[in-house]
């Protein structure tokens, strides 16, 4: 008895951080859910669906119950995806996919050797010069180069009708010096379209082979993945949601991986999952994670439209997404909506002393919580604010994200709930 003593003494005396959170579980959640198995998450080789098995399998290991009987809700959507070969090559020289371009994601594929012909500004300084450009048929044979990191005012008024095929040539590829940012496309241009680093291509483009094998999918099936821990005491529901989706696979090789956008607000999702089975709430206590997010909102705005559960017996939702690096703080999306909940979040922050921010922000469109918003139901958006820059590229990875102030922000929502439900 005297040497379990000391034992309790140092496991009381341990900070709340130690306890109430598993930060390398959160890891190891984050490493799972960007593994090659799950394609980014996206719509090829069916990785959403992979990921959202994953997901159901650690609901049921925490001992999370379903919702009316399901852990499942399917929707489906049409989507252009990029499943086989993703090959850009500019005079005999290899792009790499990712990080020297990427395809505007609603393109359709294109194969073969093409000439290249690079647009000038004097092309673009009337409707007239490109008709009469669309008329030739080195255009319409050729990719098309646009040096967009100096556009001139016609090259502007050029570039926002790309989209249209104004040249009716077999592609063109854009140059630029920002940061190369994907999504999805949910419908299907009537050309290719290339964004690539103007660094990662000779000054002098003459000939561009492309290989891009492109997919339409009608009725692309995905689902939400939701569970739940009964209340003790109250027909009330909270919520906490994160979408798991991300972007997939840019051809058979690359994979946009989302370990920040948003694994890491998934893997948190399941850790508070753990932390309110051990420490069952007075509230009945909801998790999901949905699907389509990326594509437009799409399973939040599905779960809102065919609810399992009354929205108005939401007591309060909390939305989490890119939750990587807390290093500066944190943003609240809302916040401005629900100033006491907002104040209450402030001042518990001030009172633990945790995260150098906690800044608030007025309604955005930007989240899941925005379909819950709308229907008036009370909800934040919170994600985290630090050095984290990346964002939608090849780069969100597991190796490059920090978890910084983690445990912080766990501590946070946590605290949050327990003194407001």
């Amino acid at each position: 008895m005297m040497r379990i003593i000391p034992i309790l003494l140092v496991l009381f005396s341990l900070p709340f951080s130690f306890i109430a959170q598993d930060k390398g579980y959160v890891m190891r959640m984050i490493d799972s859910l960007c593994a090659p198995h799950y394609h980014g998450r996206g719509y090829v080789e069916q990785g959403d669906v992979k990921a959202a098995e994953f997901i159901l399998e650690q609901c049921k290991e925490i001992g999370l119950k379903p919702v009316n009987g399901s852990y499942l809700q399917s929707f489906s959507f049409g989507v252009n995806t990029f499943p086989g070969a993703m090959d850009v090559t500019v005079n005999n020289a290899i792009l790499k996919t990712g990080e020297d371009f990427i395809i505007e994601p609603r393109s359709i594929g294109q194969k073969g050797d093409f000439k290249a012909f690079t647009l000038k500004n004097r092309h673009t300084k009337s409707a007239e010069n490109l008709y009469k450009l669309s008329e030739k048929s080195k255009v319409n044979e050729s990719i098309v180069i646009i040096d967009a990191t100096k556009p001139s005012l016609g090259q502007e008024a050029f570039l926002a009708s790309l989209y249209e095929n104004p040249l009716r040539s077999k592609g063109y590829i854009v140059l630029t010096d920002n940061k190369l940012t994907w999504s999805v496309g949910r419908s299907m241009l009537p050309t290719t379209i290339i964004t690539a680093k103007k660094e990662a291509l000779p000054k002098r483009i003459k000939n561009v082979d492309l290989s891009i094998d492109q997919q339409w999918v009608e009725d692309y099936e995905s689902q939400n993945v939701m569970a739940l821990i009964p209340g003790t005491k109250s027909e009330k529901t909270l919520v906490f949601t994160a979408h798991y989706d991300h972007l997939g696979r840019m051809g058979a090789d690359t994979y946009i991986a989302g370990a920040s956008d948003n694994a890491s607000g998934s893997a948190m999702l399941l850790d508070l999952a753990k932390y309110y089975q051990e420490n069952p709430p007075e509230y009945t206590t909801l998790f999901i994670w949905f699907a389509g997010e990326e594509a437009g909102l799409l399973g939040s705005k599905y779960f809102v439209d065919n609810s399992p559960i009354d929205l108005s017996n939401i007591k309060f939702l909390l939305n989490l997404d890119l939750m990587a690096d807390a290093k500066k703080g944190i943003t609240v999306v809302n916040g401005k909506e629900f100033p006491d909940a907002f104040n209450s979040l402030q001042n518990i922050n001030e009172e633990l002393k945790l995260l150098d921010l906690v800044k608030p922000r007025g309604s955005s469109s930007n989240s899941d919580h925005y379909p819950f918003y709308k229907k008036g139901v009370p909800s934040f958006f919170i994600y985290t604010v630090g050095d984290y820059q990346h964002y939608h590229d090849v780069f969100d990875i597991p190796e490059n994200i920090p978890l910084t102030n983690y445990n912080e922000v766990f501590k946070l929502i946590t605290s949050f709930v327990e003194r407001n439900f």
